[in-house]
């Protein structure tokens, strides 16, 4: 049987793929080619606008080549406009579904617009070379080193903890450094051992150079840590807005 929101597909003839919400003010004259190379454009409500693109249905394949459009959507959206960022994969049935979501969603999308206005996410995610760092440790406190007739175990569990200490103080140097440029930090949990921040920072577009340059700085200090910067992003990391809508179950896997 089919759901309602197939029934809805039937009666337009098209789905509507979401990529983000801009404000409508100053209009929206950008030639996009979206999933399939549909083109990308407007459902307006009120003083918000959806930019969607017409798909056969209410699924889309996670895709490299459907990931990278989305993407490539968006990072063209954000050289000229803020915008509330939305998950990929979100598929709705009908243009009124659309403009019915921009109802409903609307006070958290303007304030979220408001609070992403002139600002971008930029990704820094530091790793340790925890072997080299053992030894300078050891070098610095010759007392870390493993005693005569110390069990291994013993002796490795003192040197995680002096490990801990280490990182964890280096890593607060680093968001300390960071912080004056920085309007807002959201940090997600490492991911694997040699992972010591995963972390988005919101921060003003005019600011970025700054940024890049002051983590470079920081970074020169010592060759101990690795670190992988990105961006600049949508502020996928700071935008919680529920549109009453969910990505299709094929991108979440």
């Amino acid at each position: 049987m089919a759901t309602k929101q197939q029934a809805e597909v039937t009666r337009e003839g098209r789905a509507h793929y979401l990529y983000a919400i801009v404000r409508a003010e100053g209009g929206w004259e950008r030639d996009l080619a979206g999933l399939g190379t549909a083109p990308v454009r407007t459902v307006r409500e009120d003083d918000l606008l959806a930019l969607v693109s017409d798909t056969a249905g209410l699924r889309v394949a996670p895709t490299r080549a459907h990931l990278l459009t989305h993407q490539r959507v968006t990072d063209a959206v954000l050289r000229e406009h803020t915008l509330v960022p939305v998950a990929f994969g979100t598929v709705l049935p009908s243009e009124e579904r659309v403009r019915e979501v921009l109802r409903t969603a609307h006070a958290p999308l303007v304030r979220a617009l408001a609070m992403l206005d002139g600002r971008v996410e930029l990704g820094l995610k530091v790793y340790c070379h925890r072997d080299a760092l053992a030894r300078q440790l050891e070098e610095e406190a010759p007392q870390l080193a493993r005693r005569p007739s110390e069990p291994e175990e013993d002796h490795e569990q003192r040197m995680e903890l002096a490990l801990l200490e280490r990182t964890t103080r280096d890593m607060d140097v680093l968001r300390d450094g960071l912080g004056p440029l920085v309007a807002a930090t959201h940090e997600s949990a490492p991911l694997g051992e040699r992972m010591l921040l995963n972390a988005a920072f919101l921060v003003d577009r005019a600011a970025v150079s700054a940024f890049e340059a002051r983590l470079k700085t920081l970074a020169a200090r010592t060759e101990l840590y690795a670190y992988r910067f990105t961006g600049p992003w949508p502020g996928y990391s700071f935008v919680d807005v529920r549109l009453g809508v969910e990505a299709s179950p094929a991108a979440a896997s």
